[in-house]
């Protein structure tokens, strides 16, 4: 099934072409990390279709859209 993806911040470049990443049926959003080979405890912040997330391990649908948004700095 397809999922397709929002990463922002300096996750932004592991964006797949297209902006949608192909997974199997059942698939959590710590599994779409670790295909896409992004460390679970580097993000924190989650939506899927517009709504935060905390579960991670909540399982996807074809076609949801899940944003993943790392921590930011400043001073």
């Amino acid at each position: 099934m397809q999922i397709r993806l929002k990463l922002m911040g300096m996750l932004k470049p592991r964006t797949p072409p297209g902006g949608a990443i192909e997974v199997a049926a059942g698939a959590t959003i710590d599994d779409v990390l670790r295909a896409l080979d992004i460390a679970p405890q580097t993000v924190r912040v989650f939506t899927v279709n517009g709504e935060f997330e905390r579960d991670r391990a909540r399982v996807l649908a074809p076609n949801d859209e899940l944003s993943a948004i790392p921590p930011v700095g400043g001073g």
